[in-house]
């Protein structure tokens, strides 16, 4: 059900030794048996983390997807350990694999933490992440405060192509007739296909949107920070994931044999 399992499938080749050849037709049983009784037994969400776990150890940031594919993973781990550890008596073989797992619930638990399902940072990631978010707030507000006060001013209705806050190169900006041009003093930042409208940052949001620009740089470095972390988790408990992930094909490969044997 996952790369690492289809990869030790293909290398498999005909035992020799008696006392192996018992082994796999062991655990290839005790796995029939287990998927009768329970079916439900699975690796859903496990991946073939191992080459992002070294991507980790020689220092890359993993974005919150992979992240997330390695929370899944040791989660899946963690399921499978816990049920195959209540069937020892019954599935000796499986269970001794299982034992193999370690599904290193800090990093679960990190992960789960800083990051939401969708990948997105949580604001309390971090205090610090926390306090920027505030602030990002603010400042947004404060733009459109200031921006709708300008647009909907009886004053400026003459010069607007529409009422209406747009958004240029990350800057907000309002649509002006370029016969216009002057009478809203401010930056202009582009024009339309036409040349009827030009898109201008008045002179008294610029230095909010500077604000605002700045808030949201900060707020990068500070979300690249917490994944550098979360990535630096999990170098750190690399050979304890990479043997899990090896655990979880030879479970992978069991209970492909098995439904095998079935079929």
């Amino acid at each position: 059900s996952f790369s690492a399992g289809a990869e030790l499938a293909r290398a498999l080749t005909p035992a020799t030794n008696l006392r192996e050849i018992r082994r796999r037709l062991e655990t290839t049983s005790e796995a029939r048996t287990l998927l009768e009784a329970k079916p439900d037994t699975t690796l859903g969400g496990a991946h073939d983390v191992r080459p992002l776990v070294t991507a980790a150890q020689r220092g890359a940031v993993l974005p919150p997807s992979e992240l997330l594919d390695v929370r899944d993973t040791l989660v899946a781990a963690r399921n499978l350990h816990r049920t195959l550890s209540r069937l020892e008596v019954q599935f000796p073989r499986l269970a001794d694999l299982a034992g193999i797992i370690q599904p290193c619930p800090e990093i679960i638990e990190e992960i789960n933490r800083c990051l939401d399902e969708r990948g997105n940072v949580r604001d309390n990631a971090s205090p610090k992440l926390a306090r920027i978010r505030r602030e990002v707030r603010v400042a947004h507000g404060r733009i459109q405060d200031k921006l709708q006060s300008i647009v909907h001013s009886p004053h400026n209705a003459l010069f607007l192509q529409e009422p209406i806050i747009t958004q240029r190169e990350g800057r907000y900006v309002i649509p002006l007739k370029a016969d216009f041009k002057g009478r809203i003093r401010g930056v202009v930042h582009d024009a339309s296909a036409s040349g009827a409208t030009i898109f201008i940052e008045p002179l008294s949001v610029v230095e909010l949107n500077n604000t605002w620009r700045e808030l949201q740089l900060e707020e990068q470095q500070e979300i690249h920070r917490i994944l550098a972390h979360l990535s630096n988790h999990i170098a750190e408990h690399a050979a304890e994931i990479e043997e899990t992930v090896e655990t979880l094909a030879a479970l992978d490969l069991a209970f492909a044999k098995a439904k095998y044997a079935d079929a």
